[in-house]
């Protein structure tokens, strides 16, 4: 099975669904060789899960506490069918075959197929497959609709990309509108049989499919996506008389089944292997934005100069970290969704610098930090710039300047013995959640709720002011002391182990997009130890996204200082 980026997201959908919703199952006998099969198989690999998958039911050697059954409709072993049925009922095993439909009956009137027992009649074609099936008490059956996604393309997508590409158009008829069908997104395909084989009762059968829509719905959603690439839109024809061919999923939803996502992005992930002059991902990421990313980064990396600027001058040693370590190494950038700039410093090297960056700071940028009693209480410092807003849903219940900012974290000396790191880092987190209740003066909404509210009294009797120098003494707790390990205490990311002094002890030279700027010398072993040893890897297509949920995002005066000032194709004012 290929495992190009765009498979690898359908399975990573699903995968995230089935373990949401406890689904996971183990000891599965996956029988047949249709493409789902394979979907199926990757993603319990990706679980961690016992599946084995055999060509056949002759093949199948072992115990297992389901047979997974996938056959084409319209092609298929009946014996081989019976032998796989037969031999799960002697095992005690529950059996769901998996059936994919090719053809579903069109009809005049407005009529989806509705749930049905197995043993009813659906159409003539599957009177053999409902005949192998029955009277078997263990047997339960799943239709799958028409599948896109991945390497499946029930729409033709392949197609209209290409006419997307080679005309700079998409085409549309009138009498699309009146096409009405319904669909099945791959990684639909995938939790459906989850869903059936852990909650479906045997003796019934479920039908699943994703969306119900028409093939006008489908090729303007297309249109949408491209227009800003100049695509135009060409309707033409006459109306026609509606037609219907479609599944209702009713009775698989009534088992608490959802969609992995939604139409837009489903229909965005499938055709990003069809379009190969457009970058409908990051369009996608530019409009979480408003079309305002690009100058947002700009602002980020004259900040980041600023602190370069600084460092150099001073003989302070610094690093990008994080994302912006990772970007710088994987992308030579901006990681292509990322949206704010880390950079991190030994704890002697900080204290140099928060020191002398807010006498030496550009007017166009200011030192956020509790030291300075401007009614900020994050747990790092940051370079924030002045004439600019940035709002997160987490930011915006504080009271505080919100803007554009470079975040500076500190490595902090911890215990070497790893239980002792890993209490200190504990205690750390608690001392947070308390300073968190009490900087925004209300009850957290978690199971945390209760003994927060009745906290909250007792907490307001210290100050804010009070409560981050008690943190920083708290953190600075390993400072004198010659440990060996250290690790971004003031971060507030997970728990990720310590480390070695040696790997942040000297920096080097490395370059992010057009800034000159250093990294540790030992980026590899942290960039393995956050990110996994896969860290060159890129994410699945439905991870790319903005780290920051936003509020409001306002650009000032960075948005005119140009004097030619233009809209972009993104609709920004540069």
């Amino acid at each position: 099975m290929m495992t190009d980026s765009i498979t690898k997201n359908e399975i990573y959908l699903s995968a995230g669904y089935i373990r949401r919703k406890g689904l996971g199952q183990d000891g599965v006998a996956l029988i047949g060789s249709a493409k789902p099969a394979a979907y199926l198989k990757a993603t319990s690999e990706y679980l961690g899960e016992n599946m084995a998958h055999f060509s056949s039911a002759t093949d199948v050697q072992g115990k297992f506490s389901h047979f997974w059954y996938v056959l084409d409709a319209a092609d298929y072993d009946e014996n081989d069918l019976q032998n796989a049925v037969i031999m799960s009922e002697r095992a005690g095993s529950a059996f769901l075959c998996i059936i994919l439909l090719k053809n579903i009956k069109e009809s005049k009137t407005i009529q989806k197929y509705a749930e049905m027992e197995l043993i009813t009649t659906m159409n003539d074609q599957l009177g053999a497959l409902k005949k192998t099936l029955s009277g078997y008490k263990n047997v339960k059956a799943i239709f799958f609709d028409r599948i896109f996604g991945g390497d499946f393309d029930c729409f033709g997508l392949a197609q209209i990309a290409q006419e997307a590409q080679e005309n700079n158009r998409v085409t549309v008829t009138q009498a699309m509108a009146n096409r009405w069908t319904s669909a099945l997104y791959i990684g639909d395909a995938v939790t459906a049989v989850y869903t059936v084989s852990k909650l479906g009762k045997p003796g019934n059968a479920y039908n699943a499919s994703s969306f119900y829509l028409n093939e006008y719905q489908l090729r303007s959603e297309i249109y949408m996506m491209l227009a800003r690439h100049g695509v135009t839109l060409n309707v033409t024809g006459e109306t026609a008389e509606p037609v219907y061919a479609a599944l209702s999923n009713g009775k698989l939803r009534s088992l608490g089944y959802e969609n992995v996502c939604g139409f837009s992005d489903a229909l965005r992930y499938s055709m990003l292997k069809n379009l190969e002059r457009f970058s409908i991902q990051t369009d996608r990421i530019h409009d979480g934005y408003s079309g305002k990313l690009n100058t947002l980064r700009v602002i980020e990396k004259d900040m980041l100069r600023e602190i370069d600027r600084i460092c150099r001058a001073h003989d302070i040693k610094y690093f990008i970290c994080y994302g912006t370590m990772l970007g710088a190494v994987r992308h030579g950038g901006f990681i292509p969704w990322d949206d704010d700039v880390d950079v991190a410093m030994l704890r002697s090297e900080f204290e140099k610098f928060r020191q002398i960056a807010p006498k030496e700071l550009s007017y166009r940028f200011s030192y956020e930090s509790h030291t300075n009693k401007n009614g900020y209480h994050y747990f790092f410092d940051r370079i924030s710039a002045k004439d600019t807003y940035f709002a997160s849903k987490y930011s915006d219940d504080y009271e505080m300047h919100k803007g554009i900012s470079v975040d500076i974290f500190v490595v902090d000396n911890v215990p070497a013995n790893p239980k002792a790191a890993y209490k200190f880092w504990k205690g750390l987190m608690r001392r947070r959640m308390l300073m968190n209740v009490r900087w925004k003066d209300t009850a957290r909404r978690d199971k945390a709720y209760l003994l927060s509210k009745l906290l909250l009294p007792i907490l307001r009797l210290k100050s804010m002011d009070g409560y981050s120098r008690s943190y920083e003494k708290a953190v600075r707790k390993y400072e004198r002391r010659n440990t060996g390990r250290v690790m971004p205490a003031s971060s507030d990311h997970k728990y990720r182990g310590t480390f070695p002094i040696e790997i942040f002890s000297e920096v080097i030279p490395y370059r992010f997009d057009d800034v000159d700027t250093f990294i540790p010398v030992g980026y590899k072993d942290f960039l393995k130890a956050w990110y996994t040893e896969n860290y060159m890897d890129m994410l699945p297509l439905s991870e790319q996204n903005p780290f920051h949920d936003y509020y409001r995002l306002d650009l000032g005066s960075n948005i005119t200082e140009d004097k030619n000032t233009h809209f972009d194709y993104m609709g920004e004012l540069k």
